[in-house]
């Protein structure tokens, strides 16, 4: 079997074989002899376009089996081509995912680091407002110690003037309290605490508010406490209080609270009205041209009670005017001086 390209590159191929059936002596010998050659051959003869030939024998088996490799080759080759495609594919969507998702990790930072940032300046503006209220509460704070330093001052400066006064009137001021029925544990004061400072101030003017402090009347001092010639008899006596010279109809002030506990009148003393302060203390104001509060009245330090006169045992108009501290009379006159030292409780 042969396979021709063209007629005269066959022609061209028999005779460089040395073969041509035609021209044999024996032309069907020779052409089935030509036949048994070539059925089991493939005889393939290329021409090219100058007339130049190739020609190539080959086995049918081999050929099959070239082909058969071939096929197989392509297939492979096809496989792989069309896995590859696939695998190519694959890793196209592959990285598109990725760069999605490279993508979407991105915006997601840039999210976190622009809430980072809200939150930076956010903690920095309430940094700054913290600082600022610090600032304000230590300058509050720096500010009321210096007032509490103040104050502290002033209240112990009062303290010292109030326990002065009462030291001077002879008047203790120690605190007496009852242990019965009371215990917990010791807690000293700090000396010179504000509060002890308060305590102690506190309970001074409480006492004050008892002592009667400075003259019912202003005027002349005409006779002393203590002892004296009688000005109506001329014998040697004892003055319980001071007399005070005024004119007739001048107003009388209690020199300190407390309730009218007596009025009165008798030859002695003339009209008179007593006043009860508290803390064993007592006034009496004796030769009042009249009164003007009823027993049981509350007074005030101040608080006018009667006019001046000259009723009673008496030589002419003039208030006799006496303290009496736990039912025992002491000398007026220290009270009347010192007044002027006395702190009001309002300032």
């Amino acid at each position: 079997m042969y396979f021709f390209i063209t007629g005269e590159a066959i022609k061209k191929t028999l005779q460089v074989k040395g073969f041509h059936p035609l021209c044999s002596p024996e032309p069907k010998k020779s052409l089935k002899s030509f036949r048994a050659v070539m059925k089991n051959k493939l005889h393939i003869v290329v021409t090219g376009e100058r007339e130049t030939t190739r020609s190539y024998v080959m086995s049918k088996h081999s050929l099959a089996t070239t082909i058969l490799a071939s096929v197989s080759v392509v297939i492979t080759l096809a496989f792989f081509t069309f896995m590859g495609l696939r695998h190519s594919q694959q890793y196209g969507e592959a990285q598109n995912k990725l760069a999605q998702a490279r993508q979407q990790l991105q915006a997601a930072q840039e999210r976190v680091e622009r809430v980072d940032a809200i939150i930076a300046e956010q903690v920095a503006e309430k940094e700054a407002e913290f600082a600022a209220i610090v600032g304000d509460l230590q300058q509050k704070s720096e500010k009321r110690e210096e007032l509490l330093s103040s104050a502290l001052g002033e209240l112990k400066t009062k303290s010292e003037i109030v326990e002065s006064i009462l030291k001077t009137v002879g008047i203790k001021t120690t605190i007496k309290e009852s242990s019965k029925n009371s215990g917990g544990p010791f807690t000293p004061l700090t000396q010179d605490s504000y509060e002890d400072l308060i305590f102690k101030l506190d309970h001074s003017l409480d006492i004050i508010k008892s002592v009667p402090l400075g003259t019912p009347v202003y005027g002349a001092i005409t006779s002393l406490y203590g002892r004296r010639i009688d000005p109506i008899n001329n014998e040697v006596a004892f003055h319980s209080g001071i007399d005070i010279s005024k004119r007739t109809g001048t107003s009388i002030a209690t020199t300190a609270d407390g309730v009218v506990s007596e009025k009165g009148y008798n030859d002695g003393h003339g009209n008179y009205v007593v006043v009860d302060h508290g803390k064993g203390f007592r006034t009496r104001y004796f030769h009042m041209k009249k009164s003007l509060v009823k027993k049981g009245d509350r007074v005030k330090r101040g608080q006018v009670i009667g006019q001046v006169g000259s009723t009673g045992r008496s030589t002419g108009p003039h208030l006799h005017y006496e303290i009496h501290y736990n039912a025992k009379s002491v000398n007026p006159l220290k009270f009347v001086r010192i007044a002027r030292n006395v702190p009001s409780a309002g300032k």
